[in-house]
């Protein structure tokens, strides 16, 4: 029998994933062994660093936004409201953008460590990255190999490396096929941000309600419209038999990353 805690062990217990028995063994020998102790501070080293690279609006801001808008619309004539209220409801039950300056600070000394997934390497060098934080726990990366579970007050943030692409675009669909365009939410898509290295998609993302939502980044050479990449998604999610865990890619030129997340 090892005289130290595997380092698999020691991870476990820095994000809370043994049980409480053997996380009481495991930390009081922690406490009794530099050896582990010492790989256990390095954990929560790792991940103030990691929190420290990509802040994360405050949520208070986007509650400032919904309201806004709902202001807008019990504003307009009523033979719109008619209409658009119900449009705004479902528009609501799937996301929030904050709007509000980076909190730039740590989410905390007890940080937990992270998964070392950077995201999805396309063809050509491309990258992108789903981080997700903000809520109680650590900041964390989303792979885009298996579900990942969001939990209450998660927030995601969509990062991306060009390389020779000049355009970026987001949508989700959830589990019902509503398509939700978040990067932009109507027009062309983006052009990318000067500058080699990976960017930051502006402002967070909260997604509301339960069960599934799908996160497509499209990169492209020519800007794409919205709407076109909208219906892209609801044919893939009608071709997957309405499931949206099994959507294929869309079918847009360009090259794109998936993740599917599970709303809590």
């Amino acid at each position: 029998m090892s005289a130290h805690e595997s380092n698999w062990t020691l991870r476990r217990l820095h994000v809370g994933d043994l049980p409480a028995p053997e996380a009481l063994r495991a930390r009081e020998h922690a406490e009794a062994c530099e050896a582990c102790g010492a790989v256990l501070r390095s954990l929560s080293e790792q991940q103030s660093a990691f929190e420290a690279e990509v802040p994360f609006e405050r949520f208070e801001a986007g509650v400032e936004r919904a309201l806004a808008r709902q202001s807008k619309a019990s504003a307009e004539p009523a033979t719109r409201a008619t209409w658009a209220r119900p449009l705004m409801l479902v528009a609501a039950s799937v996301f929030v953008l904050v709007l509000v300056r980076p909190l730039l600070e740590n989410d905390g000394a007890s940080g937990t460590v992270t998964r070392p997934v950077a995201g999805n390497r396309l063809k050509g060098g491309v990258g992108a990255e789903l981080r997700i934080g903000g809520g109680v726990e650590p900041q964390r990366v989303a792979s885009v190999d298996a579900p990942e579970a969001l939990r209450p007050g998660d927030r995601v943030r969509l990062g991306y490396t060009p390389e020779a692409h000049r355009y970026v675009a987001a949508l989700s669909v959830d589990a019902q096929g509503e398509v939700t365009p978040l990067y932009p939410e109507s027009g062309d898509s983006l052009a990318v941000e000067p500058g080699a290295g990976q960017h930051w998609l502006p402002e967070s993302v909260e997604f509301t309600g339960a069960g599934t939502e799908r996160v497509v980044l499209v990169l492209t050479d020519a800007p794409v419209s919205m709407d076109v990449l909208s219906d892209a998604a609801r044919k893939s999610f009608a071709a997957a038999g309405r499931d949206v865990t099994r959507m294929a890619p869309l079918d847009v030129a360009g090259e794109q990353t998936q993740w599917i997340l599970l709303k809590p």
